[in-house]
């Protein structure tokens, strides 16, 4: 299972747990991006588009990824 973490990338993510692109999408990721994920570290995501709540993020990202395992 791939750690989540502050340097995951959302590309390695979205490669290994495509299911969880709604979230990222609902937290403001560009909807073309699906298609080409960026190599962005988790971190820098949630800084962006989470308000800074890494742990929420990588909370709820977990939380989808077991409901659909």
């Amino acid at each position: 299972m791939l750690e989540l973490n502050a340097l995951t990338t959302v590309r390695d993510l979205l490669t290994a747990h495509p299911g969880v692109f709604p979230i990222l999408l609902g937290h403001g990721m560009c909807a073309d991006c699906q298609a080409n994920p960026p190599p962005v570290p988790l971190g820098t995501f949630a800084a962006k588009h989470c308000g800074g709540n890494l742990e929420g993020l990588i909370a709820e990202l977990r939380q989808a990824i077991s409901t659909r395992a």
